[in-house]
């Protein structure tokens, strides 16, 4: 049974937001997704990219006739690249601080204690350690953390 095909119309700047939304999607699908789920989304993407109106002088998708593929111009990628490493750069400060966060809320209670806290509480002293890791970072970097059992490398 063929599926249902869906039509709609895209402004020239939406239809680049959509480019760039597939681009930066299937670059994030790409790290944690099966080869057949991005399989299907690098397909959709040529799919979106091939409608680009290439004739009509759209600078910012180019196709190769070797490989048969629509590719983003060369500023374009590197602009969005930028974008996923300023988000790479985020989630990594934000994901460590809350896993030390927790690690320290850990070994300051017991799951006893943690269980029986007020939520009230618990925020608080969430907030108290989160605070100071935003803080550590922010002033220093990494530069103060070490890994107590490693040896000289």
């Amino acid at each position: 049974m063929e599926e249902k095909k869906i039509n709609i119309e895209l402004s020239q700047s939406q239809y680049l937001n959509l480019v760039k939304l597939l681009y930066i999607g299937n670059m994030i699908a790409s790290e944690v997704e099966t080869e057949e789920t991005t399989d299907q989304y690098d397909e959709l993407e040529q799919h979106v990219l091939s409608a680009s109106g290439l004739k009509k002088g759209n600078v910012n998708i180019g196709y190769d006739k070797e490989e048969n593929e629509y590719f983003l111009a060369e500023d374009l990628e590197n602009e969005l690249n930028d974008q996923l490493d300023e988000y790479d750069e985020t989630r990594f400060w934000e994901n460590l601080v809350l896993r030390l966060t927790i690690r320290d809320l850990h070994l300051k209670y017991t799951e006893k204690q943690l269980d029986a806290m007020s939520e009230e509480k618990g925020k608080k002293e969430i907030e108290i350690i989160n605070n100071f890791y935003i803080s550590e970072f922010d002033e220093n970097d990494l530069d103060n953390v070490k890994v107590v059992s490693m040896k000289k490398v």
